[in-house]
């Protein structure tokens, strides 16, 4: 099947909009040579009027005997088209007059694709990103949160015909998920603590066959304190860990770009309102200077919010 172009709004014919309309196009060009045959000067005005057509119009009647000759008279409908091209010239001009601004910054002179101040933002959510697969990789480790882990999901058991929890096996960590950036923004930089345990990215393989993602347990100690709860949650949780194993460095993994992060950038930041220390801001407090490490390496800071 087969579908209909652009409808004209002025003409009503197909395959061109008011912009690119010919007969627009053909009732300014009229104005124009009209103005020029009979020496009728275009004022030089910001904003349109056709006013001045008079003068055109009067000057074709004396020169035909006061005869009105509807090819050589310009109808009001004219004058609309005309006006119309003209108000999105001078439009254009002044936009041009003012040079390109920049979406991500709003300086004039360039645009976002060329902006440096967005080049070192995307460079920074980068570095940002990093140390929170890093930071993350090292709880996830000391949790034994690792492939081949054990967790616990309740789901519906057709045999008994009610909930259960079901033992499902980890198969990775879906590091796309953690400290999602946003690249187009002033705000993109994911600098929250909290934040990088919350997302679902855990990967664990169901009884089906199916692979879903999880979220980190709420009674796991290795997480921030804000995020913390001593009851386990009877959704989910860890069955089996496996102490001793190595987290999976792939599916997005950026654990590896260790860069300075901008000394613009305030640093990262929690909700824990309290903490005095690193080791404050972690329930495992044995966290606490290997945080602190992580964080020196890219220049940066913890604090609360």
């Amino acid at each position: 099947m087969g579908y209909r172009t652009n409808q004209c709004q002025s003409c009503g014919d197909w395959g061109h909009n008011r912009r690119g309309c010919p007969q627009i196009k053909e009732a300014h060009a009229k104005v124009e040579a009209m103005a020029k045959k009979y020496g009728i000067e275009k004022p030089d005005q910001e904003w349109v009027s056709t006013a001045w057509i008079d003068s055109i119009n009067a000057a074709s009647m004396k020169a035909n005997g006061n005869v009105d000759h509807p090819e050589d008279t310009i109808s009001w409908r004219a004058r609309w088209h005309w006006e119309e091209t003209e108000e999105r010239k001078n439009a254009q001009a002044r936009k041009n007059k003012r040079g390109r601004k920049c979406g991500f910054c709003d300086e004039r002179g360039h645009n976002a694709r060329t902006c440096e101040s967005k080049k070192q933002h995307r460079k920074d959510c980068d570095a940002m990103r990093g140390l929170a697969h890093r930071v993350l990789a090292a709880c996830l480790k000391k949790a034994g949160i690792v492939p081949g882990a054990l967790m616990r999901y309740r789901d519906w058991d057709h045999q008994t015909n009610d909930y259960a929890n079901t033992p499902v096996m980890v198969m990775g960590i879906d590091w796309s998920h953690v400290a999602q950036p946003g690249y187009d923004t002033h705000q993109g930089i994911p600098r929250h603590l909290d934040m990088w345990f919350r997302e679902a990215f855990i990967k664990v393989k169901m009884r089906d066959g199916f692979v879903k993602r999880m979220r980190l347990p709420q009674d796991i100690a290795q997480q921030t304190s804000y995020n913390y709860q001593e009851t386990p949650s009877n959704q989910w949780g860890l069955l089996s860990p496996v102490h001793g194993g190595t987290v999976n460095k792939d599916s997005g993994w950026m654990g590896d770009n260790v860069t300075m992060i901008s000394p613009a950038v305030p640093g990262v930041y929690s909700w824990r309102s309290n903490a005095e220390t690193t080791s404050d801001y972690m329930v495992d407090r044995d966290l606490g200077p290997v945080l602190d490490e992580l964080l020196a390496a890219v220049d940066t800071t913890l604090k609360a919010h």
